[in-house]
């Protein structure tokens, strides 16, 4: 038992990259601890549905990562921001399912993406009535008018949650569509971070659910 742990504590501190150790053993061994989601499997499948997407012009959706890595870097907003970008591109890729160039292979990947986007919501944190007071905010609050670089994580948020309403409430433009389509290639890394959760087995049984 004891050299067990120290094998878990030796991965821990050198942060050798086999699997995460759950703090927990089984047999003298340690419980590798899958996360909520791959979300490699996600990238290649986004890949697949918008490899022949054009690159869209204009102003992008989602912030740039310099941004939007403020909002990551917190929780409760990264968590928040998550579910509305999940629901914008949910509903843009419901839009566009009927043009699916990949339905002539064994797979459809398009609709496969929607089934995941449904997955990703499971695998946010829960932030209880945090996200409803963010969500008045943004829909109260102008957007600030000063350089990115300057604003703090909330303002970043607000501003990233208007972006995605005014996406939203024009989902019939083509060019909407485009823009999401395109950033469906990068849309994986805006989901790494505190907002998302690492295992729902763990999270279960901290909850005493079975």
């Amino acid at each position: 038992m004891a050299s067990a742990l120290q094998y878990c504590f030796l991965i821990l501190i050198f942060g050798i990259p086999l699997h995460e150790c759950a703090a927990v053993l089984l047999n003298g061994s340690c419980i590798p601890v899958e996360p909520c989601f791959d979300l490699s499997v996600m990238a290649n499948i986004a890949e697949r549905v918008s490899k022949d997407v054009t690159a869209a012009d204009g102003e992008k959706i989602l912030l740039r990562h310099s941004s939007f890595d403020k909002i990551r870097k917190r929780k409760n907003l990264h968590s928040c921001v998550l579910l509305k970008i999940i629901s914008l591109f949910q509903n843009v890729l419901e839009k566009t399912k009927k043009n699916d160039i990949h339905k002539g292979e064994e797979l459809n990947h398009h609709v496969e993406l929607i089934h995941i986007m449904d997955q990703l919501k499971n695998c946010v944190y829960k932030t209880k009535n945090r996200c409803r007071n963010l969500y008045e905010m943004s829909n109260k609050t102008p957007s600030p008018m000063i350089w990115k670089k300057d604003m703090t994580p909330n303002q970043l948020a607000v501003l990233q949650l208007q972006k995605l309403k005014s996406a939203k409430s024009k989902l019939n433009d083509v060019h909407i569509q485009e823009t999401v389509m395109d950033e469906l290639k990068t849309l994986y890394l805006y989901m790494q971070g505190k907002g998302f959760r690492k295992n729902t087995r763990m999270t279960k049984e901290k909850h005493g659910v079975q």
